[in-house]
């Protein structure tokens, strides 16, 4: 396992995140596993200001002549002379910081030209790679039919750059897979048409881990985030603006303790923060008040917050770290969904 060192607990808005603490991951068989480290256990300071005001539930897009709006909640946008997108899977590749980076697309059928998609990043965990993910995440089939677009990337040698201390070669060499991320969202808004205010992540285990990171350091590009398997880390976490969240969790984790506590072998460990650490430290990030309250079976959430975003954390119980295919019959990608539908960027 590869560990890191705990890194600081502030909270705010605007500014770049350092490093927190690391992750690790196997492969086990044909599906990706890996714990992901978490912050440490200091608690976040509160941001000072108002926030900003509160928008009303439901989000609307910008006026203008720039179009009609797209989508439940989308932005107003022109996709004038914007292809299609051919349906089915393409692997295909970008150039990123001096690497050949690649990344699966999944299209829906019967999408139409000048009609702005949502798009989903999902990302895989320690040790595997996009494929993986799209067999186990069930965004694909969802994306099928809901028609959003999914995006499936490699990370590098199997692993992502969470805090610049973590993960194989992505750590070592401090790859840019933020920097990755956003040129693949910059890329599909070249080719074809997308809705900028729909644009959403997700992630297993050390995907989870960058799944944090993108809502602290891309907050400018990204809607909204939901991060599986495993809790923030990225410290300071300073959002451009409030970012909805939602995070899913094993009661049973094995890998990544539900509660929190020093994760991987003597001599290697770091300490998690704990889910429901993990979640007020999104609630203040959020500067949400109040208590949180339960929705759905599992679910939590703050929703008194800056500019009305969500925090959430869904609960799953005799679950290890892996939430996909659980026995609850807890449709994990439908869920991210959900608060993907509610929290357009506004």
């Amino acid at each position: 396992m590869l560990a890191g060192a705990p890194g600081a607990g502030a909270v705010g808005f605007g500014g770049s995140a350092g490093a927190g603490t690391s992750g690790a991951g196997t492969v086990d068989g044909g599906g990706t596993t890996g714990a992901a480290g978490s912050a440490t256990a200091g608690q976040a300071g509160s941001v000072a200001g108002s926030g900003g005001a509160r928008a009303s539930s439901g989000a609307s897009g910008a006026a203008g002549a720039e179009g009609a709006t797209a989508g439940a909640g989308g932005g107003s946008q022109s996709c004038a002379g914007r292809p299609a997108l051919t349906a089915g899977d393409s692997k295909l590749t970008l150039q990123h910081g001096g690497r050949a980076r690649s990344y699966l697309l999944h299209v829906p059928s019967g999408l139409a030209a000048g009609t702005p998609l949502a798009v989903v990043i999902d990302l895989h965990g320690a040790g595997g790679n996009g494929s993986q993910q799209k067999g186990m995440s069930g965004f694909s089939a969802l994306s099928d039919k809901k028609k959003f677009v999914a995006v499936f990337p490699d990370g590098v040698d199997g692993y992502w750059n969470v805090d610049d201390t973590c993960c194989g070669t992505a750590g070592k060499e401090k790859v840019d897979d933020v920097g990755f991320l956003k040129a693949i969202i910059s890329k599909l808004k070249a080719d074809t048409c997308i809705d900028s205010k729909r644009v959403y992540v997700s992630g297993f285990s050390n995907g989870g881990g960058l799944t944090h990171r993108m809502g602290c350091d891309a907050a400018d590009v990204i809607a909204a985030i939901a991060p599986m398997a495993t809790d923030l880390r990225t410290q300071p976490c300073k959002p451009a603006r409030p970012i909805s969240m939602l995070e899913i969790r094993g009661l049973a984790d094995s890998l990544e303790p539900y509660a929190g506590g020093l994760v991987g072998p003597a001599g290697g460990q770091y300490t998690a923060v704990g889910a429901k650490a993990s979640l007020k430290l999104w609630a203040d990030i959020n500067l949400c008040t109040g208590a949180a309250s339960s929705f759905d079976q599992y679910c939590e959430r703050y929703t008194q917050c800056s500019n009305a975003v969500e925090s959430a954390l869904c609960s799953l119980p005799n679950v290890d770290h892996s939430p996909y295919g659980n026995s609850l019959n807890f449709d994990v990608a439908s869920a991210a969904w959900s608060l993907f539908e509610r929290q357009p960027m506004k």
